[in-house]
């Protein structure tokens, strides 16, 4: 039975190539760059069985010193990730607040990207079961992510005043997702606040692979889907998957999504996830200075792994389930062995 999923030295290779080739991109100025990531896992000995790996294709994206469009987002079928409702039924946005928003935004993450509330719904996918994008406004954006993206767990990671500020109604999304089956996870953030990210993302990281290991397909948001969210989705990248640093599944993440998470605030918080005792989430923080935590052995990454799951009372030696073991999951019939990834 397989804990993690483990790349293929090939895949590795690949990974690290792209990676390169990404960063070159990124120094030509409007040069699209494209990555492609290794995924895996628990080292050998400790976790036993080996489980799977996987990448997403090719996506085009604009380097972070050009004020080019964000490129469109793709769904998994194929069609641009944008809203279908009409204007007429999305919260109105304050055009004082909302460029409020994106100034304050600008100068915490130090990128040129902005949030645009009355163009609904932006998203893309990062792993085939993990995406990540904006905050949904109304039932029917509930229904689209449920309908057109086979989304069943909804990871927010925004506070209450949050959706307060864009007048979205919680209670109504709430409404829905319960009327459609979508599970909601809530790891509430401070926005454009790194202490904020360092201090929860334990937490939600543990959060995360547990409902990834589960079976379902993850949307997880915050209000622009810029720092918080992906800075949760890099942290699971990072201490879950079989990424060699912190950098490469920081631009695993943003060779898909633009965006400008912490990086910081996710070395800070390796740093602390390692040092925690045994078995048990951070209780304190500790000083440290880059590079420390920018990069885990196999070894320390299943020590961070253990400590995630055991909080939670899971075994660490918890399977990934194949396709057809989530689906019988999600059906409700007993599981075996059979049903976890197969050794490769």
């Amino acid at each position: 039975m397989s804990c993690l999923a483990r790349a293929t030295p090939a895949v590795r290779a690949e990974a690290a190539a792209n990676a390169r080739a990404q960063t070159g991109a990124r120094r030509r100025m409007c040069q699209p760059g494209s990555a492609h990531a290794a995924l895996g896992g628990a080292p050998a000995g400790v976790a036993g069985a080996r489980g799977r790996g996987a990448s997403r294709g090719r996506l085009d994206v604009p380097s972070p010193e050009c004020n080019a469009p964000l490129p469109a987002p793709r769904s998994r079928r194929g069609n641009p990730a944008v809203s279908t409702r009409n204007g007429a039924t999305a919260p109105q946005a304050d055009a004082v607040g909302q460029d409020a928003y994106n100034k304050a935004m600008a100068e915490y993450s130090k990128t040129p990207f902005e949030y645009r509330h009355e163009l609904g719904l932006y998203y893309h996918f990062i792993l085939p079961n993990l995406i990540v994008g904006t905050q949904p406004q109304t039932r029917e954006d509930i229904d689209r992510l449920k309908d057109v993206e086979g989304v069943t767990c909804m990871f927010d990671t925004q506070q209450d005043k949050d959706k307060d500020y864009w007048k979205v109604d919680a209670g109504a999304i709430r409404d829905q997702m319960n009327k459609r089956g979508v599970l909601h996870v809530r790891q509430p953030f401070v926005d454009f606040n790194a202490d904020s990210l360092r201090v929860g993302l334990p937490k939600a990281v543990a959060q995360m692979d547990k409902v990834l290991r589960e079976g379902h397909v993850v949307y997880c948001h915050c209000t622009a889907g810029m720092g918080r969210s992906p800075g949760v989705a890099i942290g699971y990248l990072y201490w879950c998957l079989n990424f060699d640093s912190l950098d490469q599944a920081y631009d695993f993440l943003t060779s898909k999504r633009p965006c400008g998470p912490k990086k910081e605030s996710i070395r800070a918080a390796t740093v602390d996830m390692l040092r925690a005792r045994e078995g048990a989430l951070p209780d304190d923080i500790w000083d440290s200075q880059d590079p420390e935590g920018a990069a885990i052995d196999e070894y320390e990454r299943w020590d961070i792994v253990t400590k995630l799951r055991r909080s939670l009372g899971d075994d660490p030696m918890t399977c990934v389930l194949s396709p057809l073991g989530q689906a019988k999951k999600m059906l409700g019939f007993e599981l075996t062995a059979d049903d976890c990834m197969p050794e490769h």
